[in-house]
This record gives C-alpha cells, sequence and structure tokens, in this order.
C-alpha cells in the first residue's frame, strides 16, 4: 500500500512539473529563456537578445494586429464592398503605382513592399507588410484606397488625399495588389522545396 501511495505521489508531483514547464515554454516566460541567468560568458546574451527580439516582435505583431482591426471597423461600408478597382491593372497602371508607391510609401513600407523600410525600425506597431498575403488580405481593394485617402490614426499612416490624385490613388491599390500576387507566388514556391 505504501508503495502505490509513494508512486501517485511521485506521479502527481511529475505531472505537476511537466505541467508548469509546457506553460512556462508556451507563455514565453523568461526563465526559459536565459533572462537573469549569468554564467559570466557569453552564450546567455544570445539567447537574452534572441528573447527580446521574440518578445518584440510578438508584442509589435500584437499592436499591429488589433490596430488593423480597429482600422478595419472604421473603413466605410461602401468601399468594404469593392472587390476590384475601376482602374484596370494594365502595365501602365501599375508602373504609375509603383512610382507613386517609390515616392510615397517605400519609406515606411520598404521598396519591395515588405514593411522593411528605413522608417520602420522605429514604428510601433510597424507598418503593413503586402506580401504578406494571410496579412494583406485583410482588406480588399476599396479598403486600401480608403485607407490610402483617409490615413491610419491607428497606425500612424497619414492620408494621401491631398498628395495622390484619385486615379494615382487607385493605380496605387493595383500596385499594393501586384505585391500580394507575386508574394502568393513565392509563397507557393516556398512550399514546393
Amino acid at each position: 500500500m505504501k508503495k502505490s501511495m509513494l508512486f501517485n505521489h511521485v506521479l502527481n508531483k511529475f505531472t505537476i512539473i511537466i505541467f508548469t514547464a509546457i506553460i512556462l515554454l508556451v507563455v514565453d516566460i523568461p526563465a526559459f529563456a536565459g533572462e537573469g541567468h549569468e554564467h559570466g560568458g557569453s552564450h546567455g546574451e544570445g539567447r537574452q537578445k534572441m528573447s527580446a527580439d521574440t518578445t518584440k516582435k510578438k508584442t509589435d505583431m500584437h499592436s499591429h494586429m488589433e490596430a488593423m482591426m480597429r482600422l478595419k471597423e472604421r473603413v466605410s461600408k461602401d468601399y468594404k464592398i469593392m472587390d476590384r478597382t475601376p482602374v484596370a491593372p494594365t502595365q501602365e497602371s501599375l508602373a504609375q503605382g509603383k512610382a507613386l508607391f517609390l515616392e510615397n510609401c517605400a519609406v515606411c513600407h520598404g521598396e519591395k513592399g515588405d514593411g522593411k523600410g528605413p522608417a520602420a525600425a522605429g514604428m510601433s506597431p510597424p507598418p503593413a507588410n503586402f506580401t504578406d498575403i494571410a496579412h494583406s488580405n485583410m482588406y480588399g481593394p476599396g479598403d486600401k484606397f480608403w485607407i490610402i485617402t483617409n490615413g491610419a490614426l491607428e497606425t500612424g499612416m497619414p492620408s494621401f488625399s491631398a498628395d495622390i490624385s484619385l486615379a494615382g490613388r487607385w493605380h496605387l491599390v493595383n500596385y499594393i495588389l501586384s505585391l500580394q500576387e507575386e508574394g502568393k507566388g513565392s509563397e507557393a514556391h516556398k512550399h514546393q522545396h
């Protein structure tokens, strides 16, 4: 009888320890990430930096997604229903959109539209990555036009209604949509290898 009680007690303690360890790993508690853990060597610094970077990325992404959802709620329903632009995405439209993008958007969104422009490092939440399909598909063409026109207080993006003509904003939307198409191609390429 005593052996089985001892076995159950040990098993229960072991289960609690495993369960606690799993929770700490899932929640990303610093106890397993190296913070507050000094050896006098440099390997702990790498873990601390990696953990801090991971935590910052999670925080940035969370704040960015919250801002995106708040912004999406503000877009007028008249724009939400638009599933395509009224300007055909011809080569000329895409070229005009690209020129406008490089002139007005690349400083934050990056020349490739990947959200890694020179100003992006200091921004919270970070600028949108138009090549991230799951992320960029949250907004349709009408949403994108509305955001370019009105700006986004949630993310710090200014309005471009005074700087870019009506047609120019649609060219810009066409170009941004083409970046999404390029992103789809690179996603498919990733999954093939």
